[in-house]
């Protein structure tokens, strides 16, 4: 025959103790979430910026290349020197 097991009552202290527990588990895993979430987001926004970068640095290598093909553009034009651009006028460089 099987013996029968008696059961056992928890104080109220004990009980308390396992649902602060349970509740410290709830807490800690809605937090891991929000945690999870806000890198994500932020990962995305990361990528965004990167995007953003990579697409300013082109911009930034069109504009020497446009300064570059003006230079020579202008050296062809006036020869060497430099342009004030506060009066307009060409300063011939010395020869």
């Amino acid at each position: 025959m099987s013996e029968q097991v008696e059961s056992k009552d928890f104080t109220q202290e004990d009980i308390a103790t396992v649902k602060e527990l349970q509740s410290g588990y709830a807490r800690t895993t809605a937090q891991i979430g929000q945690v999870e979430i806000e890198l994500h987001l932020l990962q995305k926004r990361l990528k965004s910026m990167h995007e953003l970068r990579d697409t300013l640095f082109e911009e930034y290598a069109k504009l020497q290349t446009q300064e570059k093909e003006l230079i020579d553009s202008l050296n062809e034009k006036y020869g060497d020197g430099v342009l004030d651009l506060d009066s307009g006028k060409f300063i011939p460089a010395k020869s």
